[in-house]
């Protein structure tokens, strides 16, 4: 890849985004619930990490049916979480520091609590279209059925008949959840009206959850083929191919309707803003939504690798996707973890955190870390009769360890005394990992030589190079465990070598390897970066010869190349 004229660049593309799950972060009441204010009580924390923009997710008045991806109220905070002087007070004290705020914002669906649902099950005017209503279909018997075969990604169908209003509701995940219809231009205007809302009192930029669902087809009669490729039961969200009910036609300009709002602030105030999309859809796919203005997250490295795909070969495979596929001028993201998904020391082994992390910080693009990933938090084991994730409960307990999404949002591990730091509450939402002495921010900041906390740390400071920010990308050598790459500034002849091993064998370059490769073009360097993992013979700023380089799985280093 060829550098970019570093004048060009925005503020989101030379930043690192930071994923808070409010939740889990940091307690300051005492009732085992993260919240605003705890935020706003850790915010030197990002200032000393490197992290410059934070990306919260929801906040807003909810059932927490869903965690707050059931919102009734867009334009509020949860009471939970504080109130709109707390979070004003947080984009206040962020922006002193230089943080950016992206927040997260659910425009497909809202709770059945909205005001706006309740008053469309009664025909209120304008409220009537609000949501995605039909009448259904009449079976043999005389009963009411659902208009199509279409499933809910939480299992079953995706309809729910209501008795008040005598018709089916479409909503793609909970019942409690209703479809928003955004071919009511009502419901179109006050959507747009609840961004102007956050964007009035000064967030930087918005992620926009589930856009891919954001539109259905028109046309209800239509059944969705299924999947051949899938091996679940037939109620199961991956028995079918969602062929009408995720990334219509109109999504597109809806999208664009959004990012015309956010112009409006530019245009404003000449302050740059962006507006970042969920999209799980591979890249040509996920490349529709630059042609609107939205920046795609791309989630290949959850979407596309399994652990026991995990090697050199295979990491550069995804990384590849997103670089060989991107329009000219277009600008890449990397996410490794979210909310969603299982953490990367539990998916891939503890030994490879580091890897990854070294991996995210040091790709040319956008990277994405999830809270916790910096000191290599691990997911928690919860039974199902503690389970609180509403997916994991619907499923049932035979299956529920599979799709529970609790394991990932258990409480951020500040220090070693009661609760990691987290809550003075006898009692957390979630239960603090029980290993939370050795993986905890405070232990790791003290340690005496490297620590995953450390480690995160030096590539954060790295990443201010000229040859990180902007800078060139060309891979150099590559096998089953290895996976390395030159970043290099031309302009001020900056060169860094980047190696990691993701195989399971070690890895030794006695045979030229490194050094007899065109791309590195050297013999040796200054280590600027190593992995916990890495053998202690590796310091920084230490003299190495690239031939002498041995890596064990999960070992990662940066060298600055002579």
């Amino acid at each position: 890849m060829q550098a970019s004229d570093p004048d060009s660049l925005e503020w989101w593309q030379k930043t690192i985004i930071y994923q808070i799950y409010p939740r889990s972060f940091q307690d300051s009441t005492g009732n085992g619930v993260g919240d605003l204010p705890g935020i706003i009580s850790r915010l030197d924390y990002f200032v000393e990490l490197g992290v410059e923009t934070l990306w919260l997710s929801p906040f807003y008045p909810s059932p927490q049916l869903d965690f707050g991806y059931d919102v009734s109220n867009y334009c509020d905070v949860d009471p939970l979480f504080g109130n709109l002087a707390d979070f004003d007070r947080l984009v206040e004290e962020s922006h002193k520091r230089g943080l950016k705020i992206v927040v997260d914002f659910v425009g497909g669906h809202s709770s059945s609590f909205h005001p706006w649902f309740e008053k469309s099950i009664r025909r209120e005017d304008p409220y009537t279209d609000y949501y995605v209503w039909h009448d259904g279909k009449v079976d043999d018997s005389g009963n009411s059925i659902p208009p199509n075969n279409w499933l809910s990604v939480f299992k079953g169908s995706s309809w729910t008949w209501h008795k008040e209003r005598q018709q089916f509701y479409f909503r793609p995940f909970l019942p409690q959840q209703p479809k928003l219809n955004y071919r009511c231009p009502e419901l179109v205007e006050d959507i747009k009206n609840s961004l102007r809302f956050w964007f009035d009192r000064g967030v930087d930029g918005m992620r926009l959850d589930a856009i891919n669902e954001m539109v259905e087809n028109a046309d209800k009669s239509l059944d969705e083929p299924r999947d051949m490729s899938a091996n679940c039961p037939k109620d199961y969200y991956d028995y079918l191919d969602h062929t009408h009910t995720t990334m219509q036609p109109e999504t597109f300009d809806v999208m664009r309707q959004w990012v015309d709002v956010m112009g409006e602030y530019i245009k404003r105030d000449g302050k740059p803003r962006f507006m970042l999309g969920e999209t799980f859809w591979e890249a040509l796919k996920r490349n529709r939504y630059r042609s609107c203005g939205i920046v795609p997250t791309n989630m290949d490295f959850i979407d596309k690798l399994g652990s026991k795909e995990l090697s050199g070969v295979k990491i550069k495979e995804i990384v590849d996707l997103e670089y060989r596929n991107l329009p000219t001028n277009a600008w890449p993201t990397f996410v490794i973890g979210n909310h969603d998904n299982r953490r990367v020391s539990d998916r891939f082994g503890q030994v490879y955190s580091d890897a990854f992390n070294m991996l995210l910080l040091t790709l040319k693009g956008t990277p994405t870390t999830y809270y916790g990933e910096e000191i290599g938090m691990q997911d928690i084991q919860v039974s199902y009769e503690d389970t609180q994730d509403p997916f994991g409960k619907r499923i049932g307990p035979d299956h529920y360890q599979t799709f529970s999404r609790d394991p990932e949002r258990s409480p951020m591990q500040w220090d070693n005394s009661a609760n990691a730091g987290f809550s003075s509450s006898i009692r957390t939402w979630l239960p603090v990992h029980p290993d939370y002495m050795k993986f905890n921010v405070k232990t790791q900041a003290a340690c005496e030589k490297t620590s995953p906390l450390k480690l995160y740390k030096l590539l954060a400071r790295l990443r201010k190079d000229p040859a990180f920010t902007f800078g060139s990308l060309e891979y150099a050598f590559t096998n089953k465990d290895i996976f390395s790459y030159v970043r290099e500034d031309k302009s001020s002849s900056s060169r860094y070598l980047v190696v990691m091993n993701f195989g399971t064998d070690e890895f030794s370059a006695q045979e030229g390897s490194l050094s007899g490769n065109p791309v590195i073009k050297a013999s040796r360097g200054l280590v600027k970066a190593a992995g916990c993992h890495v053998d202690s013979s590796f310091s920084t700023d230490q003299r190495v010869v690239l031939d002498q380089v041995v890596l064990k799985p999960g070992d990662c280093l940066v060298i600055q190349l002579e």
